[in-house]
């Protein structure tokens, strides 16, 4: 479905401006009128302003061109399409209309088919920019973001977690960097296949976002390992979270087809103290990692810290 958008037209001329008003809505449109340039600027400093803009070239308050300038230093990534409708029609004002940001313009008086094919081609442009800025917001998200979870990907963790590695610098805080891992996961895609697989990392992920904090850090590193950090008091409080949340996916009700999946996981942590030398993001994952091959050892579904190895 094509998107709907909201004209602006803006005229000091209130006959004119509900001619145009009267013939947009014609054409399928939403309309706010403006009478002179400061009510119309007021306008665009809304949220989601009007994508469409009719702005006459002489106003009170501001020109319809000087409107066009402020207009262009709203930063947006949506920018709106900009019809300058003026008896100027020389070349020199067409080109002064379009060099201060307007992209087309009609003559006035309207003729009322010019004026339907100006506005047609605004909003097949505004059509295709609105698919390019969603297009754009698709491609950041998977940048970012892993696709089968929803969970940040590991890239993009690990730049969040020299964020907060700086801010726990300063706060002289403490971080624990825990990986987690599904037991025996190769047994569900054996079982139940892996579209079986993916709705269990889809139902795992959904279950780690709601158990952490919103400010906590939680991504998906590896085929069915995922990454916690998070900021507690201490080891001990660390532990305790941990273990409540192994728990909790222990007991949780992980379904596929109509079927329960059984699910444990197993856990290896590590503190992030900044009383010490902060390290790599890469020397806490080493540090995890080794606390959680040792989980595996003593048989899987166990939280182990990297500071009891020592």
């Amino acid at each position: 479905m094509a998107p709907s958008f909201t004209a602006l037209v803006a005229d000091d001329d209130k006959a004119l401006a509900k001619l145009v008003e009267v013939l947009l809505r014609k054409w399928g449109l939403d309309v706010i009128v403006a009478n002179d340039g400061l009510e119309a600027l007021e306008v665009m400093m809304h949220p989601n302003p009007p994508s469409l803009l009719l702005l006459d070239w002489e106003m009170p308050g501001y020109s319809g061109i000087e409107l066009c300038e402020k207009i262009c230093q709203i930063e947006t990534s949506n920018p709106p399409y900009i019809i300058i409708c003026t008896a100027r029609d020389s070349a020199e004002h067409i080109a002064l209309g379009l060099n201060k940001g307007a992209n087309d313009y009609v003559p006035k008086p309207f003729n009322t088919q010019v004026l339907r094919a100006r506005v047609d081609v605004g909003i097949r442009t505004l059509e295709l920019q609105s698919r390019l800025v969603d297009a754009m917001h698709r491609l950041d998200h998977l940048a970012s973001y892993d696709e089968l979870t929803g969970l940040l990907n590991r890239r993009a963790l690990f730049e969040r977690l020299n964020e907060d590695f700086s801010r726990i610098e300063r706060e002289k805080g403490k971080l624990c960097f825990a990986l987690c891992d599904i037991d025996w996961f190769k047994k569900v895609n054996d079982t139940y296949g892996h579209p079986g697989g993916d709705a269990l990392l889809r139902q795992l992920g959904e279950l780690l976002g709601h158990k952490l904090r919103p400010y906590d850090r939680v991504g998906r590193v590896g085929g069915e390992e995922f990454c916690l950090v998070f900021s507690p008091h201490d080891e001990k409080e660390a532990f305790i979270v941990l273990e409540r949340l192994r728990e909790s996916i222990e007991l949780y009700n992980f379904t596929f087809d109509g079927q329960r999946i059984p699910v444990t996981m197993s856990f290896g942590a590590t503190m992030v103290d900044a009383k010490e030398k902060i390290k790599s993001v890469d020397e806490y994952f080493k540090r995890a990692d080794e606390a959680l091959y040792l989980s595996k050892e003593k048989g899987r579904n166990y939280v182990t810290f990297s500071e009891n190895l020592i």
